[in-house]
C-alpha cells in the first residue's frame, strides 16, 4: 500500500449513510500526527513508565500475574470485584446494595474458587475501597497497597471486574488498569440484569453445562466497500486458516460475503446455529451526538444486507444491522464468548479519544456520556441463559492495522494479525478471557512505549517517515482499545473432546426484580377460577410429584482437573461430599453436615446454600410456568 492510497475506517454513520470517518491516506494521516506531536504530557508519565516497564519486563517473564502464578487458577490468581466509592446513607449506597446482592451467587462462587488456598485472594473493594471520582489509575492502586510491576494477588487480586458505568469508572482507567491485570466490566440498568448474568455464569460453571466445540467466523464484505473486504481477506480468512491447525476437536465454521446476513447473525446469537465462540469483523453502527438512537444502537453490527456505499446513500435501516434489540425473547445465548472488531462494539466514550492525535489539538465530544453497548449487555443478561463475555472496541476499529507490513518492523500487520491469533488460541484452549487477552495487553504496551518515544522526539523537531508513524499509530489504537464486557475470568464450557454437548434447563426469569422466585407450593396451584376437579390441577399435581424430591451436592476434591474431565457418576470415586441438601416437592428441606473433625469452610456453607436457592428458584420457576398453560387450556 503506498503513501497516496485512502485508508478506509471502520465504521458507518447510520443517519447518513456516510462513513463515520472519512477516508485518508498514509501520508496525510501521518503528516496529521506529526504536527500534533509535541513533547510526553507530564501527565502521562506515570502511565508510560508501566508501559515501559511491561515492555522490558516481557523480554524475561509475562507482566500479568506475577512469575511461578497459573493465571488461570483463581486460587493462585485471584478475584476481585471493584465498585465506585459511595456514602454511606445515600441513594447510590443504597442502589450499590441492591446490585452486590444480585450478583451474590457469582460472588459466593469466586470467593470459593479464589480463597482455596489463600483467603486473601478474594476482594470487594467497595464504600471506601472502592474507586473515588476522577483518580488515576496509580493512586487507587496505590490506596490498595499495591504498586508498579506484575500483579501480586496478596495485594491486589489479578482478575478485576468493574461494576461500574464508564461514567463513575472512566474507560481509561480500565486501559490502564489492564497493563497489569485482567480486567472486565459489566453495567445494567437494571438491578434483576446483574442477578441474570450472576445466575448465568454459576449455572454454566456449576451446572454441567458443554456446548460443543464450535468456532463461528463471521465476515461482513460490503460492496464498493474496502473497509469490510479488507477485514475479510486480511483478517478473518487468515485467522481461520491459522486457527485450523492449533484447535483439535474443534469446528470452525465461516459464514462470509452473502452468508454473513443479518437472519444468519440471528442464529450465531442464541439461535440453531449458536457456537462457543464466535468471532465477527463488520463496521459498526455509529450516530451522531444528540441522535435518540445512540444509546440503543451505537456498535450494532452492520450485516451483509447492507448494499455498500456506492448503491446505498442515505440512512440505514434497521434492517442491515444486528442491534441488542434484535435478540429474540426465546434466544439461547447461554455460555457464548464473542469477539467482535467493530466501531463501539464494547463501548462509546464520551469524547473522541483520537481526536487531539490527529487533525485537533481539542476533544470533540461525541457522545453526552460514557456508556457501554447495548447488545453486549443484552446478550450477557438474557433472562434465558446469556452469553459469559464479549470482547470488542471501546471507540474505532482501525482495519488498516492488520493490513499493512509496516516496513519489515515489528509494528506491522503480521505482528497485529499473530496477536489475534494468540488470544483466539488461547481462548479454544480453555483459557479464562482475561488471560487470553493478555497478548493485547503485551502489544498495546509495545507499541505504546514505542509511539510516545517516537512522537516525543518529533515534538522536537526530528524527521519521520509519515507512513511508518502512521502504521504504529493505528496499531497501537487498535490493541489499547480491546474490552471485556463481562467477569474476565470466565472461559468456555466446553463438552470434552469426542463428547456431545449438553445444554442444562435455565427457566426464564422476570427482568425487572432482583428479588429471588419465592418458594412454590400446592397453595399456588389453586386460584379461585380452577376447582380442585378440573383436570389441570390434577396434571399439576402429577407433574409435582413426578419431579420427585431436588437434591444438591457440594464435593471437595484436590484434583480439580481430573473431576472436571469425569462423568458425574464418577465424582463420589474422585471426589469428598461436604454438604448435602434435599428439597422435597411439598417444600419440605432437609440439609446434612459432616460429623467429623474436619470443620466446615464458611464460604463453601454460602455457596452450597445460594446453589440450594437457585435450585429451588428455578424449580418454582418451572412450576409457574406449567400452572400458567394449565390456566390458559382450562380457560380456553
Amino acid at each position: 500500500m503506498d503513501l497516496q492510497s485512502p485508508l478506509y475506517f471502520n465504521g458507518v454513520n447510520v443517519g447518513t449513510g456516510a462513513y463515520l470517518f472519512p477516508p485518508t491516506s498514509a501520508d496525510e494521516l501521518g503528516r496529521q500526527l506529526g504536527r500534533a506531536a509535541a513533547p510526553v504530557d507530564p501527565q502521562h508519565t506515570c502511565h508510560l513508565a508501566d508501559l515501559r516497564a511491561r515492555v522490558d519486563a516481557h523480554v524475561t517473564s509475562h507482566y500479568g500475574v506475577k512469575p511461578g502464578l497459573d493465571a488461570n487458577d483463581l486460587a493462585q490468581a485471584g478475584w476481585a470485584a471493584v465498585f465506585p466509592a459511595t456514602r454511606p446513607d445515600t441513594p447510590e449506597a443504597a442502589r450499590q446494595d441492591a446490585i452486590a446482592e444480585a450478583l451474590q451467587p457469582l460472588l459466593a462462587l469466586r470467593s470459593a474458587q479464589a480463597s482455596a488456598h489463600d483467603g486473601r485472594l478474594f476482594k470487594i473493594y467497595r464504600g471506601p475501597d472502592g474507586y473515588r471520582p476522577g483518580e488515576s489509575k496509580q493512586k487507587f492502586l496505590a490506596r490498595l497497597g499495591a504498586g508498579p510491576g506484575p500483579a501480586d494477588p496478596v495485594k491486589v487480586p489479578y482478575y478485576l471486574l468493574l461494576v461500574a458505568s464508564p461514567e463513575e469508572l472512566p474507560f481509561f482507567v480500565q486501559y490502564q488498569l489492564d497493563v497489569q491485570y485482567a480486567v472486565g466490566r459489566l453495567h445494567f440498568d437494571e438491578v434483576a440484569e446483574y442477578a441474570a448474568y450472576a445466575r448465568s455464569v454459576v449455572a454454566a460453571e456449576t451446572g454441567g453445562l458443554q456446548l460443543a466445540r464450535e468456532l463461528a467466523m463471521f465476515a461482513v464484505s460490503n460492496p464498493d466497500d474496502p473497509a469490510t473486504q479488507l477485514s475479510s481477506k486480511h483478517l478473518v480468512a487468515p485467522l481461520a486458516d491459522l486457527l485450523a491447525p492449533h484447535a483439535p476437536g474443534w469446528a470452525i465454521r465461516r459464514h462470509e460475503g452473502e452468508a454473513a446476513s443479518k437472519a444468519t447473525l440471528g442464529r450465531l446469537l442464541g439461535g440453531d446455529a449458536t457456537p462457543a465462540l464466535l468471532f465477527t469483523a463488520s463496521h459498526g453502527a455509529g450516530f451522531s451526538r444528540g441522535d435518540p438512537r445512540q444509546r440503543a444502537h451505537q456498535g450494532a453490527l452492520i450485516c451483509q444486507d447492507w448494499p455498500g456505499p456506492a448503491q446505498w446513500r442515505e440512512p440505514l435501516p434497521q434492517d442491515f444491522y444486528f442491534a441488542g434489540d434484535d435478540l429474540r425473547a426465546d434466544a439461547r445465548p447461554h455460555g457464548l464468548v464473542m469477539f467482535n472488531f467493530a466501531c463501539y462494539g464494547a463501548g462509546t466514550p464520551m469524547y473522541d479519544d483520537y481526536g487531539q492525535r490527529a487533525a485537533s489539538t481539542t476533544r470533540t465530544p461525541i457522545a453526552d456520556a460514557a456508556f457501554l453497548a447495548d447488545l453486549p449487555r443484552r446478550l450477557l443478561a438474557h433472562p434465558n441463559g446469556g452469553a459469559l463475555a464479549t470482547i470488542g472496541h471501546v471507540e474505532r476499529a482501525w482495519g488498516c492495522s492488520f493490513l499493512w507490513s509496516g516496513s519489515g518492523k515489528k509494528t506491522g500487520s503480521g505482528a497485529q494479525l499473530a496477536v489475534f491469533e494468540g488470544a483466539m488460541r488461547e481462548l479454544l484452549g480453555g483459557a479464562r478471557v482475561g488471560a487470553a487477552l493478555e497478548c493485547f495487553n503485551e502489544r498495546y504496551a509495545e507499541l505504546a512505549s514505542d509511539l510516545s518515544g517516537e512522537l516525543e522526539e518529533i515534538g522536537y523537531g526530528r524527521q519521520f517517515n509519515p507512513r511508518e508513524l502512521a502504521d504504529m499509530w493505528t496499531a497501537n489504537n487498535d490493541a489499547r482499545a480491546f474490552a471485556i464486557v463481562g467477569d474476565p475470568a470466565v472461559r468456555l464450557p466446553l463438552a470434552p473432546i469426542g463428547e456431545p454437548a449438553r445444554r442444562i434447563p435455565l427457566p426464564a426469569i422476570e427482568v425487572g426484580s432482583a428479588e429471588a422466585a419465592p418458594e412454590f407450593t400446592l397453595s399456588d396451584a389453586a386460584p379461585a377460577t380452577i376447582d380442585d376437579s378440573q383436570p389441570a390441577v390434577k396434571t399439576l399435581e402429577q407433574a409435582m410429584r413426578s419431579l420427585g424430591d431436588l437434591e444438591v451436592r457440594t464435593f471437595v476434591t484436590s484434583d480439580l482437573k481430573a473431576v472436571a474431565t469425569a462423568g458425574r457418576e464418577q465424582l463420589p470415586a474422585l471426589a469428598e461430599l461436604r454438604l448435602f441438601t434435599r428439597i422435597g416437592p411439598s417444600g419440605d428441606v432437609d440439609t446434612l453436615v459432616p460429623g467429623d473433625d474436619k470443620g466446615l469452610d464458611g464460604e463453601l456453607v454460602k455457596l452450597h446454600l445460594e446453589l440450594a436457592k437457585q435450585a429451588q428458584a428455578q424449580r418454582s420457576e418451572l412450576l409457574r410456568a406449567l400452572l400458567a398453560a394449565l390456566r390458559s387450556e382450562s380457560a380456553g
